[in-house]
């Protein structure tokens, strides 16, 4: 039962709009990897993993096995890239026949030996290359040596990849221009050593917009799916996937100089008229957005979220719009940009979006 009332709406036809959109930008043998970590970005993986395939996607890609292990057991068939593969998961992951992102020499040599105590050979895995993030990922002489090593054939290497720290920068961007540069120098020292159909890919959402000519083999894409692209101006060619509403369940009066929320969040600075929505930083909207001057959509109108942000409840502003109880208020969505109010709050719209909580119920446009 859905005792608040908020709703995250998922409109599958955005999502395909998406997926051509970021196609077109791609030359004709340049695949796409989506990316369905996190719930789908807050959303329902299995939903959205269920339309891609549909629509013909021949992987996707999560971050960990229990993700994977979702979709494989809600009847997703095609394959599954996890990113970042535990230890502790590495025979249940080898019995599922997920696709391995190798990071590290110990999780090669890890995985080498339990492949051999199993037996199996040209087991499907994928190395990533730390270019410069320096977050997770193998040096170029690290790679070197897992493609001169694996003399038995006891890993299948499918693709060879990096991660841009910055891709949405202006161009030229010295530091992305940098990691460009040791993915192109890595694909030319280890030519010789890998098989000719390995796929390269170092591309995101924003690299996929700003760097067409390194497009490569593959690009993995996330956010840009779901219709964000950490630019403005390339968010207009893309639409949003997710539109989230919550219900006023009341509205008060309050005179001029008394407090709103907790901890004297908000003083009214004239007699106004409070709403309370049921919706709060359990549900992924966090305190963030109490103080920001974030303003939610009710009747088209724009209400100012007031006061700090409550674990179930949020208060707007109504004053100076007419409302009632039961109309509904839009947190984010086509009218209101997750974007933008993101930005607003100091943070961004991964963080809002993969933030939203079970609990919001979901309902599907197909």
């Amino acid at each position: 039962m859905n005792i608040s009332g908020s709703y995250l709406t998922i409109n599958l036809k955005n999502l395909e709009h998406n997926l051509k959109v970021i196609k077109s930008k791609l030359k004709a043998k340049c695949k796409i990897i989506p990316v369905v970590k996190a719930n789908g970005y807050g959303s329902d993986s299995i939903i959205i993993a269920k339309k891609l395939v549909e629509l013909g996607v021949e992987r996707i890609a999560v971050a960990t096995f229990n993700e994977a292990f979702i979709l494989k057991k809600s009847g997703i068939k095609i394959s599954i890239m996890i990113f970042y593969p535990n230890f502790k998961n590495i025979n249940l992951i080898i019995k599922e026949n997920f696709e391995i992102v190798i990071y590290s020499l110990n999780l090669f040599e890890f995985l080498s030996k339990k492949l051999s105590e199993l037996k199996i050979k040209s087991y499907p895995t994928h190395l990533k290359y730390n270019s410069g993030l320096n977050r997770l990922g193998l040096n170029k002489k690290e790679i070197k040596f897992i493609l001169i090593s694996n003399k038995i054939k006891s890993i299948n290497v499918l693709s060879i990849y990096s991660h841009l720290g910055c891709s949405e920068n202006i161009r030229p961007c010295k530091y992305t221009n940098k990691q460009l540069e040791l993915f192109t120098k890595l694909i030319k020292d280890i030519s010789k050593l890998t098989n000719p159909k390995l796929g390269f890919h170092i591309l995101n959402t924003s690299g996929v917009f700003n760097y067409p000519e390194k497009h490569y083999d593959l690009v993995r894409v996330g956010i840009g799916l779901y219709g964000y692209s950490n630019n403005f101006e390339w968010d207009k060619e893309l639409k949003p996937v997710f539109e989230l509403k919550s219900p006023i369940i009341q509205i008060i009066r309050v005179p001029k100089g008394n407090y709103v929320g907790y901890d004297f969040g908000y003083k009214t600075k004239k007699d106004s008229l409070v709403a309370s929505i049921p919706i709060g930083h359990a549900d992924g909207i966090t305190r963030n957005f109490g103080k920001k001057n974030i303003n939610v959509l009710i009747n088209n109108k724009k209400c100012p979220i007031i006061g700090n942000i409550c674990m179930d409840i949020l208060m707007i502003d109504v004053t100076n719009i007419h409302c009632k109880t039961g109309d509904f208020a839009l947190i984010f969505g086509p009218l209101n940009s997750a974007s933008k109010i993101s930005k607003k709050a100091g943070t961004i719209s991964y963080e809002l979006l993969s933030g939203i909580s079970n609990r919001v119920i979901r309902r599907i446009i197909n």
